[in-house]
């Protein structure tokens, strides 16, 4: 049994990873602005942007693993507020692989395929990024820092939905919000990813730890889709209307922060060092259905005392 510590727990992927690694090691979540109840493993409220506050809860804990998933990740907030984005996705980053290289904890840091200028097709780990707004800018400093600071670390570049402790929608839960209410809604035509279930990643993310991988890692889906196709294949999987959804670019929402377009990356190296096979994107939505009728999507928003949303 291992000690992990997970930051950003009352996001998205922390939520989940937390579930996750609760089932079979002994894990600390951290989180700043939304209190994480504890049912199972502790809980803390930290600032890991403040300087030394890493380090002293890394002395005070003792973690083996350290998964990093605590960013700013509002893309457009990030263009508006350059300063802030680096300081959360660059400066916390860093401190917290400094942190971990000090405590000899092993570390898995999230980044994003946001790195990429979107103008490719099936980026590999040694393709040259190349962001285009300040998100992915903040994010491959951050990889860069990390990587300085503790270079044994596990950095993992993905894009991933699911069910979430209810502080900010996921890209599934946004249409399933609209389609069940029965409104139109539109899904952009022209961007393309390859998005994971965020447990899939999360059970991928305690692999590598567990196999003691090292350096950088896609961790996608097998499928490249455009955000239009994934709303329209979702809508299939929960028996709604997949009609609803509307084809639209984002050229047209007139964003602060420009976005890349084509962001798919292949997971072959991840495939090879696990000896595994990327899971689909139907895969992934039968399963998130499944979720929710197991009363799983409940369990994760309970962290937050979610349960009636």
């Amino acid at each position: 049994m291992a000690r992990v510590l997970v930051t950003g727990a009352s996001g998205l992927l922390g939520a989940n990873v937390v579930l996750q690694a609760a089932a079979r090691h002994q894990v600390l979540a951290v989180y700043h602005r939304h209190a994480i109840r504890a049912n199972g493993w502790q809980a803390v409220r930290a600032d890991l942007s403040r300087p030394g506050e890493a380090a002293r809860l890394l002395e005070d804990w003792k973690p083996h693993w350290v998964i990093h998933c605590a960013a700013e990740a509002d893309v457009d907030r990030c263009e508006r507020e350059p300063e802030r984005a680096m300081a959360l996705n660059c400066d916390m980053a860093r401190w917290v692989a400094e942190a971990c290289r000090r405590a000899g904890a092993r570390l898995a840091h999230i980044s994003t395929d946001a790195v990429f200028s979107g103008q490719g097709h099936g980026y590999r780990e040694e393709d040259v990024p190349q962001p285009i707004n300040i998100y992915g800018h903040s994010k491959l400093a951050g990889e860069r820092a990390v990587a300085r600071a503790c270079p044994e670390a596990l950095i993992v570049r993905t894009n991933f939905y699911g069910w979430g402790p209810g502080t900010k929608l996921s890209l599934a839960e946004w249409f399933l919000t609209r389609l069940q209410a029965g409104e139109r809604c539109g899904g952009f035509s022209d961007v393309y990813v390859t998005l994971i279930l965020v447990t899939h990643l999360a059970g991928f993310l305690l692999q590598m730890l567990e196999r003691g991988l090292q350096g950088l890692f896609h961790v996608v889906g097998a499928d490249c889709v455009s955000k239009f196709e994934f709303g329209r294949r979702l809508a299939g999987v929960f028996g709604l209307d997949p009609a609803l959804i509307d084809p639209i670019s984002v050229d047209e929402l007139r964003l602060a922060a420009a976005r890349p377009k084509g962001l798919c990356l292949q997971g072959d190296r991840l495939a090879q060092a696990l000896g595994v096979r990327l899971p689909g994107l139907d895969e992934g939505l039968q399963t998130l259905r499944h979720q929710q009728q197991a009363g799983y999507a409940r369990q994760v928003r309970a962290l937050l005392g979610n349960e009636g949303g």
